[in-house]
């Protein structure tokens, strides 16, 4: 790979991830960057599971409209519902709590298949990073990454979402899901507009979207190395 010409080129870090197999330590050296690469970014597809949260949130905001629910009211006890789902802890009001019950098979459904997406998603962010941070492993495949051990499977997702995060600093249950409900609000269509002639597009978030929570990174960080869309309408959400 051809070396771009560094006035002050950046000083390379890693860490150590680590995982516990059969009571031995296993352990792989990634290099630190606070940031995905652009190839990573591309490889995990993050919009797609961010568009499966909005559409899913938009099936129960849909049940809750088609019962009297107002429709701006609707998306916010979808999207706190629909988080305590994916493992954001918020408190629930009682009329949250009671649109759950209400909708509970509902729930159930969409609840699994966010975990499909964010399985598939966590399958691709850990492909990822090994695939573009790791010497001579260009050819690892997904199939190889689900082979791996869940614990050591865990520990390297743990690190890639940290990575992911950079240094933003870490937003609290509440923001994070008030950031959702305004993204929910934005992708869903304007009643007061005439419908657009083509066809609509999947909503998505930016890669700071909520993910399921994860194991925390185990290892250290070494010393320096000298080397180194619009909502879908009701009819396609069902």
């Amino acid at each position: 790979m051809p070396e771009l010409p560094f006035v002050v080129a950046p000083t390379i870090r890693t860490r150590t991830v680590s995982a516990t197999i059969d009571g031995q330590d296993c352990s792989l050296e990634f290099p630190i960057f606070r940031a995905l690469k652009g190839k990573e970014i591309v490889a995990i597809r993050e919009h797609e599971y961010q568009s499966v949260v909005y559409r899913e949130s938009s099936r129960l905001a849909d049940a809750l409209v088609a019962e009297g629910t107002e429709e701006t009211e609707a998306q916010r006890i979808a999207i706190r519902v629909i988080s305590t789902r994916m493992g954001i802890p918020v408190a629930l009001e009682a009329t949250e709590q009671r649109a759950m019950l209400r909708h509970a098979a509902l729930i159930a459904d969409l609840s699994c298949n966010l975990q499909d997406a964010f399985d598939r998603q966590r399958l691709r962010t850990i492909t990822a990073v090994i695939v573009h941070r790791l010497p001579g492993c260009q050819d690892w495949t997904e199939s190889d990454t689900g082979d791996l051990p869940g614990p050591l499977q865990d520990a390297i997702f743990a690190f890639a979402t940290e990575e992911q995060a950079g240094d933003q600093p870490q937003r609290s249950p509440d923001e994070l899901v008030e950031g959702m409900v305004e993204t929910l609000g934005k992708l869903a269509p304007d009643s007061s507009q005439s419908p657009p002639t083509g066809a609509p597009s999947t909503g998505a978030a930016g890669s700071s979207g909520p993910m399921l929570p994860s194991s925390d990174p185990s290892g250290s960080e070494t010393s320096p190395s000298a080397t180194s869309s619009k909502r879908s309408k009701r009819a396609s959400a069902g």
